[in-house]
């Protein structure tokens, strides 16, 4: 070996590639896991908020739901002095006309079930004073008697609603016919009018649904506070979250020992050089290559037991 004028440069450029290669491959396995962990925990932050979002978009659903089930129970409570009304006022006069009424009610809700409502009683009235000729005040018949008597198709409408149009044309006709008949100085009979059918309080069906989705409520409002918390969580450690520390002086510190330790020895024995000064100049330079690596990972270690 001391005959080998290249003992001196294999032996500096085999040792530093040792070196490069562990200190190398240590930061290298480190940044990968690290990064692997970040991206799994930026995975299950993404996946929380989509299920965080879904479970406010289902208590959204479910406050519109029992707000809506509120809201047509309150309308329904007051179908017979909705009935009355000659004409189909807005909501924001029919709240001035009633101002005693509760209006506690979700506003966007309460106007979308008011337009709906009203929709259909005017699809009502329309179809009643269609068919307001075959309404013979002084027949005894109910309103499933006269839509069968007439074979009248009423499938595409409220029936409910249709019932009352009825009944309110019925009785108006009634009021009409008397009047003519007392003014002429005649008596006339006619069936005594029906009491109007009144919706007091929520159906049983009503309210087991009700019960259900504030039950449910309940869970999905328990669910979000979970998941929130977990994303606080995952927030929490993706700001906190680092790198090896100093890895940008690593990276440098290997890389110029890999140059002045590794490529050129390797290049002193591929040009033949092997003057005693340079030999001297190559092994300081592989001495202070690995004072360096040795001060990087005591760095390393010290910055690592802070934390």
């Amino acid at each position: 070996m001391i005959g080998d004028p290249n003992w001196l440069y294999s032996t500096i450029a085999q040792s530093s590639a040792a070196i490069v290669a562990i200190v190398g491959g240590f930061i290298t396995a480190s940044v990968l896991m690290l990064t692997a962990e970040k991206r799994s925990l930026a995975q299950q932050q993404a996946d929380k908020k989509t299920r965080l979002e879904a479970l406010k978009s289902e208590k959204a659903r479910l406050l519109d739901s029992h707000e809506t089930i509120r809201v047509q129970n309150f309308f329904n409570t007051m179908r017979d002095v909705l009935t009355q009304e000659d004409g189909l006022p807005s909501l924001e006069e029919l709240m001035q006309r009633h101002p005693d009424w509760d209006w506690d009610f979700n506003h966007e809700v309460l106007e979308r079930e008011y337009s709906k409502l009203s929709k259909s009683r005017l699809e009502a009235r329309q179809f009643i004073d269609l068919h307001s000729e075959k309404i013979d005040v002084t027949e005894d018949f109910t309103f499933d008697e006269w839509v069968a008597k007439h074979k009248l198709d009423i499938s595409t409408y409220d029936y409910y609603i249709l019932e009352d149009e009825y009944g309110r044309v019925g009785e108006r006709k009634q009021e009409v016919f008397l009047e003519e008949k007392r003014a002429s100085g005649a008596l006339a009979w006619l069936p005594s009018p029906r009491t109007p059918r009144v919706h007091v309080g929520m159906s049983l069906w009503e309210q087991r649904e009700l019960g259900s989705i504030m039950d449910r409520l309940r869970n999905v409002g328990d669910e979000i506070f979970l998941v929130e918390r977990e994303i606080a969580n995952l927030d929490a450690r993706l700001s906190t979250f680092s790198y090896p520390p100093y890895l940008r002086l690593g990276a440098s510190i290997l890389l110029l020992f890999a140059f002045f330790s590794i490529v050129l020895p390797v290049s002193l024995i591929l040009k033949e050089v092997f003057s005693p000064e340079i030999k001297q100049v190559t092994f300081l330079f592989f001495m202070a290559g690995l004072v360096a690596v040795i001060f990087y990972i005591a760095l390393l270690i010290r910055e690592l037991r802070r934390k």
